[in-house]
């Protein structure tokens, strides 16, 4: 029975690959963390008696990646060729940068934003690129992904601004277990990164914001949109949103159409460091049990992500659009940005968070 991978690898003898003139590069099988357990070796089916089918493209090395919806084999470095093919193809599809653009990534650490990052850099050497890293102040975890994340960008020699909450704003998003969050941490979390992501490549002059969702991600929200009807939410689901006020930067998601596995095989393959902890305050986060949920349907149909995605976008989505229209934005007369309420839901959140260990302190 096929597992509910995107992509299945397995572990055996590289050989070496005259269309690239050097050895395919060596995946740590190891640390393939997938819902909570390991990539094990030989998942293809294949007992390591037989011998593995060539890779699709240079038919020279073994086609250890094997992707189900596209029903082929790829080796570890034309598979890198396949991953940057395809963030470029998405990215001219939706017209995602232009000509002068000057573009903020949001980093975290992880894989999906590193992956973004690696793979924007050298599929668009032209372009200016610069991350942005948000320290939540989450302990055990936000330091860590730092780390990891300023050793990588400066190997890869890319600009990049790092905003700690803790230093900014006298907060951390652990601050929020004494309010009525405490149960879900995710929400004010989720509300900081996007004000900041956007304050920040707002002031800094940045013209387009890019994110690192995958299809994984995308899905489970139009999936739960679905579900409970919140037309708001299927309106904004797109790869390019548009700016509707001056101060909102035009955020873009050039890894839309490849799914989370895909990402991580993109950051072994290329030797990109990334976290490998999960951040201790999502434990409970509704979206790892809605993916569950996709990942199964997933199993019998390997491309139901991708139609479902699709489908949306070709031939849903225009219906939503009149929604996008009807909650008029206005400037928070707490702080001055965007907003479709004021106080905007940022200062909200600040303003409780503040008064709840000014009492404490009090205490």
């Amino acid at each position: 029975m096929l597992s509910p991978f995107n992509f299945v690898l397995t572990s055996r003898s590289r050989s070496s690959n005259p269309a690239f003139g050097k050895e395919a590069p060596k995946v740590d099988v190891a640390r393939f963390h997938i819902n909570g357990g390991i990539v094990k070796n030989n998942l293809s089916g294949f007992p390591h008696s037989m011998e593995m089918p060539p890779c699709m493209h240079c038919k020279a090395a073994d086609g250890e990646i094997f992707i189900p919806y596209a029903r082929g084999r790829l080796c570890p470095s034309c598979y890198i060729n396949f991953f940057e093919r395809k963030v470029k193809r998405t990215v001219s599809k939706y017209r995602m940068i232009q000509e002068g653009d000057r573009v903020a990534v949001a980093v975290s650490g992880g894989k999906d934003s590193s992956s973004l990052m690696h793979a924007l850099k050298k599929t668009f050497p032209n372009v200016e690129f610069t991350g942005i890293y948000i320290n939540l102040g989450i302990g055990g975890y936000s330091d860590e992904c730092e780390t990891i994340l300023t050793d990588f960008l400066k190997k890869l020699e890319v600009d990049f601004i790092v905003y700690d909450v803790r230093k900014e704003l006298g907060i951390s998003v652990e601050d929020f277990k004494r309010t009525y969050f405490k149960g879900r941490l995710c929400s004010p979390c989720g509300t900081i990164k996007r004000y900041l992501l956007n304050k920040i490549a707002y002031e800094e002059g940045f013209t387009k914001l890019a994110t690192g969702h995958n299809l994984d991600d995308l899905v489970e929200v139009l999936f739960n949109a679905y579900i409970h009807g919140d037309v708001s939410q299927l309106a904004r689901i797109k790869p390019v949103l548009p700016s509707s006020h001056e101060k909102f930067v035009v955020k873009i998601k050039p890894l839309c159409e490849l799914t989370e596995r895909e990402n991580l095989l993109y950051a072994e393959c290329s030797k990109i460091p990334y976290r490998t902890i999960a951040c201790p305050l999502s434990a409970r986060a509704r979206s790892r049990r809605g993916k569950k949920v996709i990942d199964k349907i997933a199993e019998s149909i390997p491309y139901f992500k991708h139609a479902f995605f699709k489908s949306h976008l070709k031939k849903l989505s225009r219906f939503f659009e009149p929604e996008a229209s009807i909650h008029p934005i206005v400037e928070c007369k707490v702080c001055g940005m965007p907003s479709s309420t004021s106080p905007c839901a940022f200062c909200k959140r600040l303003q409780l968070v503040k008064e709840v260990n000014n009492r404490g302190r009090d205490d």
